[in-house]
C-alpha cells in the first residue's frame, strides 16, 4: 500500500504530543498535590504537635495539604524507612531532631546524615529531670543521693533507648558519679504518664512534654540543661549551679530524601521563611516554650554531621555501638 501524507504524519503527530505531555509533566510546578510529613514520635509528643502546626502553617505556605503520619518506633528507624524509600521529590517530609544524630551515629545503622537533607532546625528546647508533685525530691542533690545509696530502687526513663535523653541522663551520671538503669519509651508523653503512674521515680524530658501538668503543678522540675537560667523557668536551677556541668539543648526540625531537586528544596526553604515569620508559628513557639535555631539548610547540614561525630563516644561507652 503506497503511504500517504496522513500515515506519515500520524507516528510524528503522536510522538510530537506524547513528547509535550513528559515536558509538561517535568515542569509542573511543586508542589501540585498533597504532602505528606512523618514524625518519628507517637501521636501527642511534642514533636508531633511541632509536625502538626508545620503541617498547617507549611501547607497555607505551599498552598498544598500536607498530611502528618506518626511512625514512631525504632528512635525514628520505623518512619525514615518510609521516607528512605520513597521517592527524593519532596513530598514526603519528614521530622528530625537530637535524637536522628544518635541513631545515625551507630555505624551498624541502616542510615547516616548523607541520606537526608536537613532543611530546617525550627526549634530548640532544654533537657529536664522531672518528678511528680509528690516526690520525697525537691532538689536535684537529693535525687542523686537516692541514686548512688540505692540505685535498684530508684527508676528514670525518658525518651528513646540511646538517644537524646539518655545521653543527658549519661552526662548527669558522669557529673554526679552515680549509675543507674535508663528506662525507655516511644514517646516523651509516655514518660510523663509513666511518671504520674509511679512506675517510674523520675523523668528526663523536653518541658513541652508536660505542659499540662507543669501548669497545673502534678509534675514539678528539679533541674534544666541551659547554661544560664530559662527565660520559660526562671525558677528552676540549671544542672550547672547545683554542681552537675552538664549543657544540652535539643533540637526539632524538618529532613526530606537526598536527592531532593534543588527548584524544591529553594521552594521549601522559601515556604519555611514565611511560615517562620507567621504570627501563629511565634505565638505556637512562645506557648511550648521553644525558641528558633536559626541555622540555615548548609548550616543544618554540619550541625547534625558534627552531632553524629560526638555522640559516638557515648554510643561506645553504652555499648551501643558494634565492634
Amino acid at each position: 500500500m503506497k503511504e500517504t501524507p496522513m500515515l506519515r504524519t500520524l507516528p510524528r503527530g503522536a510522538l510530537a504530543f506524547a513528547a509535550m505531555l513528559l515536558l509538561s509533566a517535568a515542569h509542573a510546578e511543586y508542589p501540585d498535590k498533597a504532602i505528606r510529613f512523618l514524625s518519628l514520635s507517637a501521636a501527642g509528643s511534642s514533636l508531633d504537635a511541632m509536625a502538626r502546626v508545620v503541617g498547617k502553617e507549611l501547607g497555607d505556605e505551599l498552598k498544598q495539604p500536607i498530611v502528618v503520619e506518626d511512625k514512631p518506633g525504632g528512635t525514628g528507624a520505623v518512619g525514615m524507612a518510609v521516607a528512605k524509600n520513597s521517592p527524593a521529590d519532596g513530598y514526603t517530609l519528614v521530622t528530625a531532631t537530637g535524637s536522628t544524630s544518635f541513631m545515625m551515629a551507630d555505624p551498624a545503622s541502616d542510615y547516616k546524615p548523607a541520606d537526608f537533607i536537613f532543611l530546617r532546625g525550627l526549634q530548640a528546647e532544654a533537657s529536664a529531670v522531672a518528678v511528680a508533685k509528690d516526690s520525697p525530691f525537691h532538689a536535684m542533690k537529693e535525687l542523686v543521693e537516692a541514686m548512688r545509696k540505692t540505685p535498684e530502687k530508684i527508676n528514670v526513663g525518658g525518651f528513646a533507648a540511646a538517644g537524646f535523653h539518655q545521653y543527658v541522663f549519661y552526662r548527669l551520671q558522669q557529673a554526679a558519679k552515680f549509675k543507674n538503669v535508663w528506662v525507655p519509651f516511644d514517646g516523651g508523653n509516655q514518660a510523663v504518664s509513666a511518671l504520674l503512674g509511679k512506675h517510674i521515680d523520675a523523668a528526663i524530658i523536653t518541658p513541652s512534654s508536660a505542659l499540662g501538668q507543669l501548669k497545673n503543678g502534678d509534675i514539678r522540675l528539679l533541674g534544666i540543661s541551659t547554661d544560664r537560667r530559662d527565660n520559660y523557668f526562671p525558677d528552676v536551677p540549671t544542672f550547672k549551679e547545683q554542681g552537675y556541668d552538664v549543657t544540652e539543648m535539643l533540637w526539632r526540625g524538618v529532613m526530606v530524601k537526598a536527592g531532593t531537586p534543588p527548584e524544591v528544596l529553594k521552594t521549601l526553604n522559601t515556604a519555611l521563611d514565611r511560615m517562620e515569620a507567621r504570627a501563629e508559628w511565634k505565638k505556637f513557639q512562645t506557648n511550648n516554650l521553644q525558641s528558633p535555631m536559626g541555622l540555615t539548610m548548609e548550616q543544618m547540614q554540619k550541625h547534625v554531621q558534627d552531632e553524629v561525630a560526638s555522640r559516638r563516644k557515648f554510643l561506645q561507652e553504652i555499648k551501643v555501638l558494634k565492634q
